[in-house]
């Protein structure tokens, strides 16, 4: 449960930075260029919503990619080979295919094809591999240094 919470918590971050961010650019762009980018400037109460939508979709995918640490974890538990890869490889493989999966699709529907529909994805896939990885590997050396039983 602490690992999905906290890729729950780290996607509504993450996302809500990054839509806080491409708003708060788009705005400057148009100020300081309106000939070129009138049309893309937002106002305080645009920024926010966009800012709550990022929070949601961010929120989504972390719930996704905790999910898919969460049934690596589970398969990896259930398997006799459970001994051949870490517990925290095994979770970041489980949060880098679902990532893939998921951002291939929507970035697809937004129109990438080719290369960079494999980098986008690719590179999302890459760094919430690493994150859930890390945070596994954090929350295992926990429970491990209080003597608590290993959950997901």
């Amino acid at each position: 449960m602490p690992l999905l919470a906290g890729a729950v918590f780290a996607g509504a971050l993450l996302g809500a930075c990054v839509s806080a961010g491409v708003s708060v650019f788009s705005s400057i762009q148009a100020a300081l260029y309106p000939e070129q980018f009138g049309l893309w400037g937002m106002n305080g109460g645009q920024i926010f919503f966009m800012t709550m939508l990022g929070l949601v979709v961010g929120a989504v995918a972390g719930l996704a990619t905790g999910a898919g640490s969460v049934v690596a974890l589970g398969i990896d538990a259930s398997t006799s080979s459970s001994g051949v890869l870490p517990r925290a490889l095994t979770a970041g493989l489980g949060a880098a295919v679902v990532t893939a999966i998921y951002t291939v699709i929507a970035f697809h529907v937004l129109g990438a094809s080719g290369l960079a529909l494999a980098g986008l994805g690719a590179g999302f896939a890459t760094i919430s591999g690493l994150l859930a990885a890390f945070h596994t590997r954090r929350l295992i050396r926990r429970n491990h240094s209080t003597g608590q039983k290993q959950s997901h």
